[in-house]
């Protein structure tokens, strides 16, 4: 089975800001970034969307299933939780000594009052395991986060979590995984 792992398109906040699950709105160029991604999708021959609830996932899930599925939204396919830090400049919280502390080991230690790398890495394995043991052979398309789909690589292709914020995720973005079952 392929997984089609969309990253959302741009978003309605300036750069620098740390958004995670905050529920931001789509910029104004979603119907243009919109059109590209349907684009590529025209010849794809998939049976389920599933989306992050958030709204700038739901817009782009509801566009790419359109007349041919209904979409899932799923709460474990939601950004990584950085709790008391969204809403504030990264170049902000940089200078803190909780943020210090986190960037030793973001893979292991949760945000103040958010989640931890690990935490995201474990409910991405959930829905990964009921996708297998759902169905047979139909690919999937799944409209979610730049971090939530380095957990995927991590998970499908066994990639150590550091690793995987090397792995580019624009916005827009489209990446194939093979999901064996």
């Amino acid at each position: 089975m392929i997984l089609y792992l969309v990253r959302h398109t741009k978003v309605n906040i300036q750069p620098g800001f740390c958004y995670g699950q905050s529920d931001i709105g789509l910029a104004d160029t979603f119907d243009k970034e919109k059109e590209v991604i349907l684009e590529k999708f025209k010849a794809v021959e998939f049976g389920y969307v599933y989306s992050s609830p958030l709204l700038r996932c739901q817009a782009l899930a509801e566009a790419i299933a359109y007349t041919k599925c209904i979409v899932v939204h799923d709460d474990r396919l939601k950004e990584l939780n950085f709790g008391r830090w969204e809403g504030q400049l990264w170049d902000d919280i940089s200078l803190t000594a909780e943020a210090k502390n986190w960037f030793a080991d973001y893979a292991n230690i949760p945000y103040p009052e958010g989640e931890s790398y690990r935490q995201l890495l474990a409910r991405v394995q959930k829905f990964l395991l009921e996708l297998k043991a759902g169905p047979p052979e139909k690919n999937s398309v799944i409209v979610c986060h730049a971090v939530t789909i380095r957990a995927f690589y991590c998970l499908i292709q066994n990639i150590d979590p550091a690793e995987t914020f090397l792995i580019s995720s624009d916005y827009g973005q489209v990446h194939e995984l093979e999901l064996i079952r």
